[in-house]
């Protein structure tokens, strides 16, 4: 063979993945408008420019720069759908006249599709309160009323109704009377931003009814619509599960094979997160590719040409991604499901990479936000993990004729065994590699992780997919044998069952659970790119593997010294820091103490406890902080104490101290507590009035209320008062104080302090006057879930400055080594010095 031959015969295995290039540079032009928010028309003459400029290039033949610049206008395209996204509205969108507070409207519109029942879960702990049922109607606005006419309106969101019972139907129009208002954006650092989520959904709208009365028809459904036959699929395919198996195991059936958890049970879903296993009931590819094998499995035998199973596999896989609205997951798994089904119709190989390549740049023109939401992410990573191992067991894999001879000689229980025991090992193998290369993306954006996912992940699989095969069965015999239907939902509860029990039995006698502020955001970004370089270098043989572990071993290093370094850092600190956390109606507040030592002076609010240990969570884990040195307890309000259980359950705790009086009358939330409390083995102890906390030389922690036998009257005029005194400026924390605590306090002499936190969270019954005149404030800081509450209109100059964290979000108070002003910021806005 001549030269030129063998370059020819190069040329003709080369395998072209152009896609491959084209997913990079998209993805930066979609992260560059997130992080810069340039115009739009900045993007549109950019991307012109660039076309401009790479056909002028293509026509002077120059290809590596045209290949650039056409890389450039990509870029640039994304760059314009992400802002189209993010900020491009309709003139009418009700959202761009909404705020954060409740604001009671009238309007019209038509309902989008079947209105989803929630039914009223149980509580799972004694600090939860019990919520009525609810339905969930998919609702697209039309109109609004405004004074006695009404006005073009314009938003697609969801109206959450309490009730059992309602009548309305899909396409039907209706006028609706509710609560309105817009998603707030995240109060702490670190927290979850509820706003950008509902914006990156176009869903900023959020409408609640307290009756299905206020939901009442205008008019008859609306013509036919090509997206009924998908309605009526979804509806009742729903139906179905529901009717056919059994109370408790339904919503996990839905849950998995519809993407829909409105049934499944609050304890089931806390069992698969703290199991690490909760990927298994997020919708994913996973779930697309059990079906997919199964349904191909069956299509194999249809009698006709050999490029009908994989078209009618083609056609399901669509028609599976439209029933369960084409989350991302799934969109990547159809393109990938979808291109192998092509390939074997033309009779070409599929090439992996680039179909995935494919399926990202898709997700993005569908919504360029859901590059950064976690699931997407991690759904992208764990597939990528996976193709590269195969890709690097199959290189490194040396067929032995001789041992093949040999396993073929083999008796066929012994067969059977052998690969069965094969089977389970790549499945952990494979198991082990997408939890350790998921591991950063994992703590970055949930601070939790289970070794346990390693494990159960291959066990599970065998009964999802028996699960998922079986709920086709169902859905079919439904159809077509009806009177089957019956014993197909009997066996279906059987794998059902075991993944339900299998997780809640490892949750409830082998739980662990690791819980971590995560590494920051740049060394998860070089740890990806370290790993895909490595990755490549790897399976392309151009990398030993003993290098490549060194490299990523270096940069595990990196960031373990990097987390050393904050920790040394936190330990040198010689400033005090108070911060009030913002957890609505109820009162979080952090005090870090000189040399790394932390203070929690109550965490609680009025509603779900989980969401005031989430707030706290979110703000411990982005300064670093894993332990709390000492817990103080105010006094017996729910509002104050009801998210400690959250925090006892992520964060080491050095001591938790309560007055006298709640230890020796407790309520019962707070024997509950306190049982809690010492079953974890931490210490309790109590406090009273004149005591002091030994914390730091420099820091005096004072209690100056109340005595061991309290004063008469309500648990809040017994709150404890905790006075914080560093190099002559003070802080003080009253909790819920109020008559006749007060004047048990201001009969002593008036301490003049910087920063008060407002007693009963700034409530006016509390006559904080005389309080506030004893401690003469220079700054008064709400707690509270009202934005209403805040200091006279009329202050004049002197007078004490508010901040509320209902409005401000987060409040931090900053005492220095020099005994200087403290200086006050809030999360919302700077504060003043």
């Amino acid at each position: 063979m001549t030269f030129q031959q063998s370059s020819q015969a190069i040329r003709e295995r080369t395998i072209y993945r152009p896609l491959v290039l084209l997913a990079p540079a998209i993805t930066l032009g979609v992260i560059g408008d997130a992080a810069f928010d340039f115009s739009m028309a900045l993007w549109l003459i950019s991307f012109a420019g660039l076309m401009l400029l790479w056909g002028l290039l293509c026509f002077r033949r120059a290809e590596n720069y045209a290949s650039v610049t056409l890389l450039l206008a990509v870029a640039a395209f994304g760059g314009m759908l992400h802002h189209g996204h993010w900020n491009l509205y309709r003139s009418t969108e009700l959202s761009r006249g909404l705020s954060a507070d409740k604001q009671p409207v009238a309007l019209q519109g038509v309902v989008v599709d079947y209105p989803r029942f929630l039914p009223a879960k149980p509580p799972t702990s004694a600090f939860e309160f019990e919520l009525p049922n609810q339905w969930k109607v998919p609702f697209r606005i039309q109109q609004i009323r405004s004074g006695a006419t009404w006005v073009a309106a314009s938003g697609d969101t969801e109206i959450y109704v309490s009730g059992d019972q309602l009548d309305v139907r899909p396409g039907e129009s209706i006028l609706v009377f509710a609560q309105a208002t817009c998603s707030e954006g995240a109060l702490n650092p670190g927290e979850f931003d509820f706003a950008n989520w509902a914006r990156a959904n176009r869903r900023r709208t959020f409408l609640r009814s307290g009756y299905p009365d206020c939901l009442q028809a205008t008019g008859a459904p609306t013509k036919w619509s090509p997206w009924d036959p998908i309605r009526e699929a979804r509806h009742y395919v729903s139906g179905e599960l529901a009717a056919a198996i059994p109370p408790g195991l339904d919503g996990l059936a839905e849950t998995i094979f519809l993407g829909r958890r409105e049934r499944l049970a609050d304890e089931t879903d806390e069992a698969f997160r703290q199991t690490g296993t909760v990927h298994l009931l997020a919708l994913s590819g996973l779930h697309l590719g059990i079906l997919a094998l199964f349904a191909y499995g069956v299509l194999r035998f249809l009698p006709g040409p050999l490029w009908l199973p994989p078209f009618c596999l083609l056609l399901m896989t669509s028609a599976y991604v439209i029933l369960v609205d084409a989350r991302p997951p799934i969109v990547r798994a159809s393109i990938l499901v979808g291109a192998f089904c092509v390939a074997m119709i033309v009779y070409r190989r599929p090439t992996f990479w680039n179909s995935l390549a494919a399926a990202w740049i898709l997700v993005i023109c569908w919504n360029p936000t859901e590059i950064f939401q976690a699931g997407t992410q991690l759904s992208f990573v764990a597939v990528a993990s996976l193709a590269w191992l195969a890709g690097f067991q199959a290189m490194t894999r040396q067929a032995d004729p001789l041992q093949d001879l040999i396993e073929m000689t083999r008796p066929w229980p012994v067969k059977c065994w052998r690969h069965s025991v094969r089977w389970f090992g790549r499945m952990f193998v494979a198991s082990l590699v997408v939890w350790l290369v998921t591991l950063p993306l994992v703590l970055f954006h949930f601070h939790a992780a289970s070794p346990w996912t390693i494990v159960l992940s291959p066990i599970l699989i065998l009964p999802m997919g028996l699960a998922l095969a079986l709920t086709l069965l169902l859905l079919a015999a439904s159809i077509a044998v009806p009177l089957a239907t019956p014993w197909v939902a009997w066996l279906l509860s059987w794998p059902l069952w075991g993944m339900q029990e299998t997780v809640a039995w490892t949750q409830q006698h082998a739980g662990l659970t690791i819980w971590s502020a995560g590494p920051p955001a740049w060394w998860v970004v070089g740890f990806y790119v370290v790993t895909a370089t490595i990755g490549w270098l790897m399976i392309t043989r151009r990398l030993p593997v003993r290098w490549s572990i060194a490299v990523v071993a270096l940069w595990l290093t990196v960031g373990f010294g990097w987390g050393t370094a904050q920790a040394i850092q936190s330990s040198a600190r010689d400033d005090l820091v108070c911060t009030f956390v913002s957890v609505g109606h109820g009162t979080c507040v952090l005090v870090e103490l000189p040399e790394g030592r932390n203070l929690l002076y109550d965490c609680g609010r009025l509603g779900s406890p989980k969401r005031a240990g989430e707030s706290l969570s979110a703000v411990l884990w982005s300064k670093g902080i894993q332990h709390l040195d000492a817990v103080i307890i105010s006094h017996d309000d729910a509002d104050h104490y009801n998210g400690l259980p959250e925090v006892l359950e992520r964060f080491s705790v050095g001591a938790v101290y309560c007055s006298d009086l709640m230890e020796k009358i407790p309520s019962e939330l707070v024997s509950t507590l306190l049982m809690d409390i010492r079953q974890r083995e931490i210490p309790l102890r109590t406090l009273s009035a004149g005591r002091s906390l030994q914390a730091h030389p420099d820091v005096d922690l004072t209690i100056l209320h109340p005595t061991r036998k309290g004063v008469l009257g309500r648990d809040n005029a017994n709150s404890i008062v905790l006075l914080i005194e560093y190099q002559g400026r003070r802080i003080l924390l009253p909790g819920d104080l109020e008559s006749p605590g007060t004047e048990a306090v201001i009969v002593e002499r008036p301490i003049d302090c910087d920063v008060v936190m407002a007693p009963h969270h700034g409530s006016r019954h509390s006559h904080a006057e005389s309080f506030y005149q004893w401690c003469q404030p220079e700054w008064i800081v709400v707690s509270s879930g009202s934005r209403d509450i805040l200091g006279p209109e009329d202050a004049r100059l002197g007078e004490p400055v508010w901040l509320n964290t209902a409005a401000s979000g987060r409040v931090e108070v900053r005492l220095s080594a020099s005994g200087r002003p403290p200086k006050v910021a809030s999360w919302r806005k700077a504060g003043v010095e």
